[in-house]
């Protein structure tokens, strides 16, 4: 009789330890999956940030290590093109020199310090 009974408590144990184990189980997996959405969330957040912060930093990034200025309004210049059915039309060639000029000119103007 009291092997019975003995046999009855260690197979109630180790039923108790069973149930245990299997809602930990699920606890743990419970865990898990909001440890996944929360990084979800957490990486949406970054991206969010990134985007937001970017602008800034390229401009920083200008500045420190590109050593370069805002461009004021004395260095904006305005081109006037020529349109296109005169100069195919004639048979003449542009001259790309004209060209070269104003954008040499347009970079000397942003390198000069403001």
């Amino acid at each position: 009789m009291i092997a019975v009974l003995s046999l009855a408590a260690a197979a109630g144990v180790l039923v108790w330890q069973r149930v245990q184990a299997t809602r930990f189980g699920y606890e743990v997996e419970a865990a898990r999956a909001r440890v996944r959405v929360l990084r979800g969330h957490l990486m949406s957040e970054g991206m969010q940030w990134e985007k937001t912060i970017a602008p800034a930093q390229l401009a920083h990034h200008a500045r420190t290590r590109l050593r370069m200025q805002p461009a004021g309004p004395e260095s904006i210049r305005i081109l006037d093109a020529a349109p296109v059915s005169a100069v195919s039309g004639s048979g003449i060639r542009p001259r790309p020199f004209g060209i070269l000029t104003t954008v040499r000119q347009t970079l000397s103007a942003l390198r000069r310090p403001t």
